[in-house]
């Protein structure tokens, strides 16, 4: 009824699927590591003890934080902070990544200005626009969900600096891309 398999054969086969599996989660990995360290030794950006907002990424559950000073232009500094928040267990347990923009008090934003990043927010269309007591727009993005280029918070706290963050991985390229969208809004 089935052919006879070498079941050595398909060892080795399944063997050398995982060995180049393993292989290429860790290269990537290396590849985003590096070209983050990369980013931040090119920034001049200083590690910050702990990040200036307690709570950026809205959750405050968070599996790790790490946040660095620095300028997007000489007059223009701000924190950048990166999270990552674990749920689930096991095979279950999923990583989000998150990317935010701290910017003190000195750095003036108006409202106005600060109004259409927080659209930006709604325009997403989830969860994420209730967080932060924003009316959401009614959209389908599919399975993938909204674009990384919106979003997940635009809030002035109570210091008066603004919080900016989405949901995205830590790449270099992926940071770089939300500066050029918060440097194209000023």
């Amino acid at each position: 009824m089935f052919p006879a398999v070498n079941l050595i054969a398909v060892s080795i086969v399944l063997f050398a699927l995982i060995i180049a599996s393993v292989t290429f989660l860790y290269l990537r990995d290396r590849q985003m590591i590096d070209g983050l360290r990369d980013f931040l030794k090119r920034g001049k950006y200083r590690l910050r003890v702990e990040p200036p907002i307690k709570t950026p990424f809205i959750y405050d559950n968070l599996y790790k934080i790490t946040s660095y000073e620095g300028y997007l232009r000489p007059d223009l500094p701000y924190t950048l902070i990166l999270g990552i928040r674990a749920t689930g267990k096991g095979q279950e347990r999923l990583l989000y990544h998150y990317v935010g923009f701290y910017f003190p008090k000195q750095v003036e934003l108006s409202e106005t200005w600060l109004q259409g990043w927080r659209a930006k927010v709604a325009e997403r269309g989830d969860n994420w626009a209730a967080k932060n007591g924003i009316e959401p727009t009614e959209k389908t993005w599919g399975s993938k969900g909204a674009p990384d280029q919106l979003p997940i918070r635009a809030e002035r706290i109570e210091n008066g600096g603004v919080i900016l963050a989405w949901n995205c991985l830590h790449t270099s390229a992926a940071i770089e891309e939300r500066i050029q969208d918060f440097l194209a809004s000023l």
